[in-house]
C-alpha cells in the first residue's frame, strides 16, 4: 500500500530474550523490507525499562543489506560532513558542521 512500516525491536528485562534474539529479529525484518527501526542510545531505554536496538544496529543492517538512507537525509548528512557520497560515516572531526556549531554554544 505504499505505507512505510517500522518497528521497535525490543524486549522487557523480565522476558526470556537476549541481544542475540534482537539481532536475529533485526536481520529478519531487514530482509523482509522494514522501512525503519527505533534506536535508543546504548540500546537501553531506561525510562521504559526495556532493551531496544541502538543507532549502530541500523548502520549494521544498512551495510549488510546494501541499503541507502532516504535521499534527503543522505544529502543532509553529506552537507553536514557526517557521511560521504557513498553514505559511509566519516571520522569525527572539526569539519563536521554540527560539531562546529556546538563549539560556539
Amino acid at each position: 500500500l505504499g505505507l512505510p512500516m517500522g518497528c521497535d525491536i525490543c524486549y522487557t528485562n523480565h522476558a526470556e530474550a537476549d541481544q542475540d534474539d534482537m539481532d536475529t529479529l533485526l536481520t529478519l525484518l531487514g530482509v523482509a523490507g522494514i522501512n525503519f527501526i527505533i534506536g535508543v542510545p546504548g540500546a537501553d531505554d531506561i525510562m521504559l525499562n526495556y532493551q531496544s536496538t541502538s543507532f549502530h544496529d541500523a548502520l549494521y543492517l544498512r551495510k549488510v543489506l546494501d541499503r541507502r538512507r532516504a535521499p534527503e537525509f543522505e544529502d543532509w548528512l553529506e552537507r553536514m560532513g557526517i557521511a560521504d557520497f557513498r553514505g559511509d560515516l566519516l571520522p569525527q572531526g572539526e569539519q563536521q558542521a554540527l560539531l562546529a556549531l556546538a563549539a560556539t554554544l
